[in-house]
């Protein structure tokens, strides 16, 4: 039997950002896009949204590390960049208002108004992965989306993002690598799970990973 096809939750050319700037597609049809990926699979994908040379300057900053094992209570354990360098960077761009309020339309309309994250990796061969969770644990309860910005510079084999329906525990959401700056969004809520599985050659898996908070 076929395996069931996952939603569709592309929605290109929507949003560049770059180092001093975001350039938002206001166009009617793709925001209403947006909002029927987030509806069906509770994600959307946003490919290369990083504006080039922004982009190159993150992972020039990436590269030089250094990074520090960070655990992650029971889920699993990955490593961390040691001095918020690129991080700190992402944040201030994707905490700009307008990119902030398309979001929130694309989303559903709750207001956010924090963001948290960081710079994150998991390699080959070294245990890493993060098991099925919600982002919701003690001091995380205010989380409602989640924002993950690939920024791996070297293929890698693993390394898959899942999330599904905890009740049914139907799939929704299915990925692999994607090209350097584009950006995953998905919903943070107690009736799904997601994780990330091991990377099992190549790499590493490198990413921004971070919470919009109400």
């Amino acid at each position: 039997m076929a395996a069931e096809a996952l939603p569709d939750i592309t929605v290109a050319d929507a949003v560049v950002i770059g180092a001093a700037s975001t350039r938002i597609d206001g166009a009617p049809a793709v925001l209403a896009r947006a909002r029927a990926a987030f509806a069906d699979a509770g994600a959307i994908t946003l490919p290369s949204a990083l504006e080039p040379a922004f982009l190159r300057t993150v992972l020039t900053v990436c590269r030089r590390g250094p990074v520090v094992p960070e655990q992650i209570g029971q889920i699993g354990w990955r490593t961390v960049e040691e001095r918020d360098t690129a991080g700190f960077a992402l944040r201030f761009a994707l905490e700009r208002p307008a990119f902030v309020r398309w979001l929130e339309t694309a989303t559903g309309g709750e207001t956010l108004r924090r963001l948290a994250g960081v710079v994150a990796e998991i390699g080959a061969g070294t245990g890493q992965e993060l098991g099925w969770h919600n982002d919701l644990h003690e001091g995380a309860l205010g989380r409602r989306l989640a924002v993950t910005i690939h920024l791996s510079d070297e293929p890698y084999d693993g390394g898959v993002f899942e999330m599904r329906d905890e009740a049914s525990g139907r799939l929704l959401v299915r990925t692999g690598a994607l090209p350097p700056g584009s950006i995953i969004l998905f919903r943070i809520d107690q009736r799904l799970r997601h994780r990330v599985t091991p990377v099992t050659s190549g790499g590493p898996r490198r990413v921004f990973a971070g919470w919009f908070s109400v």
